[in-house]
């Protein structure tokens, strides 16, 4: 408690840690009389059992006491939250329990030789953490670094990816995930388009591509799951290799439907799609206003994306927890259903432009069957397949 006072910590989590921490050895020296064990004796080996559950006892209860704090200030789930944080500690717990032991026994009988190893043992733990840190901080500087190339590879949609992590990282919160699954989502927005890294002629022909090109295009997911299966945790992967999968099975490149496509892709197709119809990018032609793509996403509602993800973002927009996105809608402005007049045609005027206007896929045929993609204000369709988001 001395130490995070002098870290400048409030006092409310200065109290709260060390009663915590109070609590769970409480409850580990239970567990360590019931297993055999007894205060200000040397343990032998007949002990062991008691000094498992000891351990046992005290980093359950630690992880327990955290996860539920940080469960209710974040009004996520209890339990995946403390799962969470009993797997991200759990090798280092078991690791640091034989020190754990050793220091009791220092404490109970110093002896030269034991002293003399805990006093050699001291720099190696202090390396291994030094790594683990290391490692850490490493894999943030790659994912900054590939979002960076990824920038620069289509300046036209700088800042694309930052701004669909945040709108996913919201998605998040809104569903109340645990802050494992929360970060996972995060890092699979930022690197969501990875893939695309030089093949930005591509996109700025998008509307004139041939079949082979489109194909190439849309590649990009297998790319991207090939570099963030390089991260420690695989379901980044899955995410970026499923994020342009549709809810009804239309989408690729496996075709799942449903609840196959991992919770983390749904919620960032909804992300994905409303920043890029805001924002202009592939394959929409140009930029529309945040009111149309908000209209957009909840007319594809069990088509494209997960009901429960759309409602999840519906109540970010209502509560006005959307990452702000500076565009305005291009002229001429398409009226959203059921809002204001639908047409102004006098004297043989031009009509208005569809609300939201897709660049037509080369690389598919079309199917009459699918749902539309191309509009959210009553016009005619375009084929399934011509409204692909690559």
């Amino acid at each position: 408690m001395g130490f995070l006072i002098v870290k400048r910590w409030p006092l409310w989590r200065v109290c709260f840690n060390g009663a915590q921490i109070g609590l769970s050895f409480f409850l580990a020296g239970l567990a360590y009389q019931a297993f055999g064990g007894k205060a200000g004796v040397l343990p032998n080996f007949f002990h062991i059992p008691a000094i498992l559950a000891l351990v046992l006892v005290d980093r359950v209860a630690n992880s327990f006491f955290v996860g539920f704090f940080r469960s209710r200030l974040r009004q996520t789930s209890l339990f995946p939250t403390w799962a969470g944080l009993a797997l991200d500690l759990l090798w280092s717990n078991i690791l640091s329990a034989p020190l754990a032991v050793l220091l009791a026994v220092l404490y109970l009988r110093v002896h030269p030789l034991v002293l003399l190893f805990f006093i050699v043992s001291l720099p190696f733990q202090r390396q291994a953490l030094k790594l683990y840190f290391s490692r850490s901080q490493l894999y943030a500087q790659v994912v900054d670094a590939l979002v960076i190339a990824t920038d620069v590879n289509f300046p036209r949609a700088k800042g694309h990816a930052r701004r669909v992590a945040e709108l996913s990282v919201a998605i998040a919160r809104e569903m109340h995930l645990a802050d494992p699954a929360v970060e996972a989502i995060q890092v699979a927005a930022l690197l969501h388009d990875v893939g695309m890294i030089g093949l930005d002629d591509l996109l700025e022909r998008f509307a004139n591509l041939s079949r082979e090109e489109s194909n190439r295009l849309k590649e990009h997911v297998l790319v991207g799951a090939e570099i963030a299966r390089e991260l420690p945790r695989r379901d980044i992967a899955y995410m970026v290799l499923s994020h342009h999968e549709h809810f009804d099975g239309s989408g690729y490149p496996r075709g799942l439907k449903g609840k196959e496509i991992p919770l983390g892709a749904r919620i960032l197709a909804v992300a994905e799609t409303y920043e890029s119809i805001t924002s202009g990018y592939p394959p929409y032609q140009s930029n529309h206003a945040p009111e149309e793509a908000l209209q957009f996403i909840r007319d594809q509602a069990g088509r494209l994306f997960d009901p429960e993800v759309v409602q999840a973002f519906l109540r970010v927009w209502e509560n006005e927890r959307k990452p702000e996105t500076a565009v305005s809608p291009s002229p001429p402005a398409s009226p959203i259903k059921g809002e204001g007049e639908a047409e102004e045609e006098e004297g043989g005027g031009e009509t208005e432009s569809p609300a939201l206007q897709f660049v037509q896929d080369p690389g598919n045929d079309g199917d009459r069957g699918r749902p539309s993609l191309s509009t959210v204000g009553g016009q005619d369709p375009l084929p399934a397949e011509e409204r692909r988001d690559p």
